[in-house]
């Protein structure tokens, strides 16, 4: 038997839990002992105190020569004390026990509702990550026809302003030729072989975007 804190530390232990579990005197918690992980004995630990009767847990209890001793863990808050303390009574149970079966086969149903929680987590942001490539791929598509009907370089400057500010996230496009003298704007990139793309944005769009953007245009102004 064990004392435990509202904190999980091991107060106080009796004969049989001192020469069973090494370590439990030395003022340690409770997750220490156990294999389980310190969330799940926080779990147990803040429940046991709510009722006045031994509510069932199981832990595995770590003992000597690294022998691990499977118990049903019976706790409850020591009514004898002030403050909420945790009165523990632990017995080894067989492989067969039902309520391990039954423990067991509950963790096994939590652990496969995390996981498709999580599937489903993931399903919905790799959806939502291809419906962004496919509405990305979509508007490159519409702006390769565009610019190849395109018949001058004016004709080519209307485009840009129409498509690229939807594209590039930006709220004016202008394409301006070598022959030009550009507007002030925030944002200037250099189209190959003689135009500048003038963008007025807050920030600057995703660089691979911008690359396949302006080698769309720069191959549209070579033409004349």
């Amino acid at each position: 038997m064990l004392l435990v804190a509202a904190d999980s530390q091991v107060l106080a232990a009796n004969p049989a839990a001192v020469r069973l579990l090494p370590g439990v005197e030395d003022d340690i918690p409770l997750s220490a002992l156990v294999s389980e992980s310190a969330d799940d004995v926080g779990r147990c630990v803040r429940q046991w105190p709510r009722t006045g009767h031994p509510t069932p847990a199981a832990l595995t209890l770590h003992g000597y020569d690294g022998v691990r001793l499977r118990c049903r863990c019976f706790g409850a808050r020591a009514q004898w004390l002030h403050a909420p303390t945790v009165h523990l009574r632990a017995a080894r149970i067989d492989p067969g026990d039902r309520f391990l079966t039954l423990k067991d086969r509950v963790n096994g149903w939590e652990r496969e509702r995390t996981l498709r929680f999580r599937a489903t987590g993931d399903r919905a942001a790799l959806n939502a990550t291809l419906a962004t490539v496919r509405a990305r791929l979509d508007r490159l598509h519409a702006l390769v026809v565009a610019l190849a009907a395109a018949a001058t370089p004016g004709a080519v400057g209307e485009l840009v302003a129409r498509h690229v500010p939807t594209m590039l996230g930006c709220a004016r496009a202008d394409l301006y030729l070598a022959d030009s003298a550009p507007v002030p704007t925030n944002l200037r990139i250099p189209v190959p072989p003689h135009a500048t793309l003038a963008l007025t944005t807050d920030t600057s769009p995703p660089p691979d975007h911008l690359e396949s953007v302006t080698t769309l245009i720069g191959g549209a102004v070579s033409r004349f």
